[in-house]
């Protein structure tokens, strides 16, 4: 693993465990305003904090098991790990989307709300700013390392800002005489919470499914392949993500009167370009055929 590599995991694990401290700090917190205020939209809130806890753990697990070096059970490395958690993280805000429909369409058909406590309102507004700050450090880093599984937090992370959101104007609204405001509101959050889980859910199946990179990712390892001496012509490339790596086999056309060790020269030259112009790449596999 090259040293860029594992000081990307390094920052990654890093923010796994800023949301596994914040996430069960802010539990206790919000679980005790849930019950000595009255409100059951905090408790609610204060089990979703849970629920992010869980998922921050699963991340830097991820990002644990992502490190290890190839082996004869593994040769292309454990890099998968980390979009296989990125995949759960996806389920488990899914779930967390329609619980939070549930019980506020529960509480609306209900309609017997008690008055909540100012104290579980500034509980609320404390958790949004804290998760807020969260959210941002997260995705900062998911975004320069390139990590699903990051991402996924991140979004869990809004998820929680939005929903401590709601518990605060359901408070409000509740101590104001609008005690339907809560569930209403937590109807519409379920949605964006739905939302996001399914943006997640389909960028990790794409990894897995070994689907191409970004076209402009594509025309940068193109190009910096294009500049190596002794290249006629790139009759093919392919690129997978693994993690928060990525894997190239590439198929060029040589000179057709060049020896097998010429043609080693060049693969040998596109590798050093690729790992220089593009740090991303972990491995590269280059196949010679004569143009």
């Amino acid at each position: 693993m090259s040293h860029n590599h594992e000081h990307s995991y390094r920052l990654g694990e890093k923010s796994a465990w800023l949301g596994i401290i914040s996430n069960i700090l802010l539990f206790v917190v919000k679980f005790l305003a849930g019950i000595f205020g009255r409100s059951h939209a905090m408790i609610a809130d204060a089990l979703h904090t849970a629920s992010d806890a869980v998922t921050s753990v699963g991340v830097f697990v991820g990002f644990r098991i992502a490190q290890k070096p190839a082996d004869k059970h593994h040769p292309f490395g454990h890099g998968r790990a980390e979009s296989i958690v990125a995949k759960i993280i996806s389920i488990v805000l899914f779930a967390v989307g329609l619980e939070v429909a549930y019980v506020s369409a529960k509480v609306l058909l209900a309609g017997d709300i008690a008055e909540p406590h100012i104290i579980a309102a500034i509980v609320a507004i404390i958790s949004v700013v804290v998760k807020e700050y969260t959210y941002r450090r997260v995705n900062r880093t998911s975004k320069e390392i390139n990590s699903t599984s990051l991402k996924a937090d991140a979004y869990h992370h809004r998820s929680d800002v939005l929903s401590s959101i709601v518990a605060f104007v359901g408070i409000v609204g509740a101590k104001m005489g609008y005690p339907l405001m809560d569930p209403l509101a937590g109807i519409v959050v379920a949605g964006f919470i739905i939302k996001m889980s399914a943006e997640t859910f389909h960028i990790a199946y794409d990894e897995l499914m070994d689907a191409a990179p970004p076209d402009e990712f594509m025309d940068k390892i193109n190009n910096a392949i294009k500049t190596v001496e002794g290249v006629e012509e790139i009759k093919k490339t392919m690129v997978r993500k693994a993690g928060i790596e990525f894997l190239a086999e590439i198929t060029i056309g040589v000179a057709g009167e060049k020896t097998v060790e010429e043609g080693h020269t060049v693969t040998v030259k596109i590798k050093r370009e690729l790992f220089r112009i593009v740090p991303e790449v972990k491995d590269v596999i280059v196949h010679v055929e004569p143009s």
